[in-house]
């Protein structure tokens, strides 16, 4: 269980002066629920039927959500089941918190600040422990990515950018601390997430040299969790636009349940 101490630890106090938040982030003032006719004459009429789609009228508008998920993450050429629990704030920062395969067990933590991947067998032999600048601006890449699933956390407003570039292909920007986050969303007739897509900064051929690669996934299903209509299956992985792009997949998940929350609650 992820802890009140834990998300103070990775998010601070949301308006502390210490915070690290992005510019115009979430402790703007800005309405506490979403209505769909706040976002009329502001936005595209794509983006305004998406947030429709994806929020219930009344939501709260909080910078924050909670999620658990089951599904299988690949290691090498391996799949292995998993469990997680996460808190994300995709302007701030997240913790994903798993259990693989019944023994590995760790998290992988980043956003505005430093980032970090520790992972260990049976609690004993460490797999994985890397940190640094290359991680960092990893992770933050990935946070801004998994705003799909809190979509009131990116409403437009200061320091978060709309556009529509047709009726079914949406774009926003925003940043997490430093890093620049330029997603994509693909829809579908019915104005559900279909794909995603990003740039983000990684070394997914194992090479040696970290730069920006096209990341992202797609969408098996959408489900309501309370007031939010969010992805609840599907799969992700590098260069999602390549024909071999699902044998590059390495994340399929299943969201088990979904709790909007303030980032320091």
């Amino acid at each position: 269980m992820i802890t009140t101490r834990e998300l103070d630890a990775l998010f601070g106090a949301v308006g502390a002066a210490s915070a690290p938040l992005a510019t115009g982030a979430a402790s703007d003032v800005g309405p506490t629920v979403f209505w769909p006719c706040d976002l009329r004459d502001r936005v595209p009429a794509p983006v305004v039927r998406y947030f429709a789609q994806s929020l219930l009228p009344g939501a709260p508008v909080v910078p924050a959500v909670r999620l658990r998920m089951r599904g299988r993450l690949r290691l090498g050429r391996v799949w292995l089941p998993f469990r997680a629990e996460e808190v994300l704030a995709p302007r701030q920062g997240f913790r994903w918190s798993a259990t693989v395969a019944g023994l590995i067990r760790g998290a992988d933590t980043g956003g505005a600040g430093p980032g970090r991947l520790h992972w260990r067998l049976a609690g004993l032999l460490t797999l994985v422990d890397a940190e640094g600048p290359d991680v960092a601006r990893s992770a933050a890449g990935r946070c801004g990515a998994e705003a799909i699933w809190a979509p009131a956390a990116v409403l437009p407003g200061p320091g978060v950018a709309w556009s529509a570039l047709d009726d079914r292909h949406l774009r926003v920007r925003f940043g997490v601390g430093d890093t620049p986050v330029d997603l994509h969303l693909h829809l579908d007739e019915g104005g559900h997430l279909q794909a995603f897509r990003t740039m983000r900064w990684g070394d997914p051929d194992g090479t040696g040299r970290w730069d920006w690669h096209p990341f992202g996934g797609r969408v098996l299903a959408s489900r309501l969790f309370g007031t939010s209509v969010v992805p609840a299956s599907g799969a992700v992985g590098w260069y999602p636009d390549r024909p071999d792009a699902r044998r590059r997949e390495f994340f399929r998940f299943r969201l088990t349940s979904l709790t909007p929350t303030s980032a320091a609650a």
